[in-house]
């Protein structure tokens, strides 16, 4: 893990990098079961002249690949991916973001530097989806964290999620193991369209692309 060297923060330039992990804690019908994911999150600020207003001089990013679990034969719960990672780990670990940018560089200094595990709290869980046929894109649906029952069936309830920062090194090839058809879909949504339209008929399924499960296209 790194950050950049003191003497670009001399010129306003910050920016943090650290592996965190995601672990998803399901109860089916034959007991508990999880599964988990690293990825690499990174958060930085550029210097104050480099934009205008503090979002434009924000540099938000991941790398990875999405936590999942199977939760029964054939049938896969994923937490997917999204810009709001590096913030889920600030908030749970050290509290929210604040406006001060003061306040945000002493919080990413001391988040870098954690080797600790959580349960993240439930106003921050990712959205979890689901695919009613793994290998068609298109049947990908929401599921509801506080009742796994109406994807899965009777007998299924998620039991947490825990997200850690670690040493360990970013996860790669399960996600492609599960979904291989996930390189065929850097370049069009899940749909099979290439953008988004207003009266799609499959409106989640024309929001996601494969970014949301695996950023390497490789």
């Amino acid at each position: 893990m790194a950050f950049l060297l003191p003497g670009c923060r001399l010129i306003g330039l910050y920016n943090w990098s650290w592996n965190q992990e995601l672990e998803l804690t399901v109860i089916t019908r034959d007991g508990e079961i999880s599964g988990s994911s690293v990825i690499r999150a990174s958060y930085g600020f550029r210097p104050e002249w480099w934009g205008w207003g503090d979002r434009g001089r924000s540099i938000i990013a991941h790398s990875g690949e999405a936590a999942f679990v199977e939760v029964a034969s054939g049938r896969y719960l994923f937490a997917i991916m999204s810009e709001n990672d590096p913030a889920m780990a600030y908030e749970t670990f050290i509290g929210p973001i604040t406006t001060s940018r003061e306040e945000r560089i002493e919080g990413f200094d001391r988040l870098y530097r954690l080797r600790e595990t959580r349960a993240l709290p439930r106003e921050l869980y990712p959205t979890l989806v689901t695919f009613r046929d793994i290998n068609d894109p298109a049947s990908v649906e929401k599921v509801d964290p506080d009742n796994l029952e109406a994807s899965f069936g009777p007998g299924y309830a998620l039991d947490g999620i825990n997200i850690s920062i670690t040493e360990k090194a970013p996860t790669k090839g399960k996600v492609n193991n599960v979904l291989p058809w996930i390189k065929s879909y850097y370049d069009r949504l899940l749909d099979g369209e290439k953008i988004q339209y207003l009266k799609s008929n499959t409106p989640f399924a024309n929001s996601l692309a494969s970014g949301s499960f695996n950023t390497e296209s490789e």
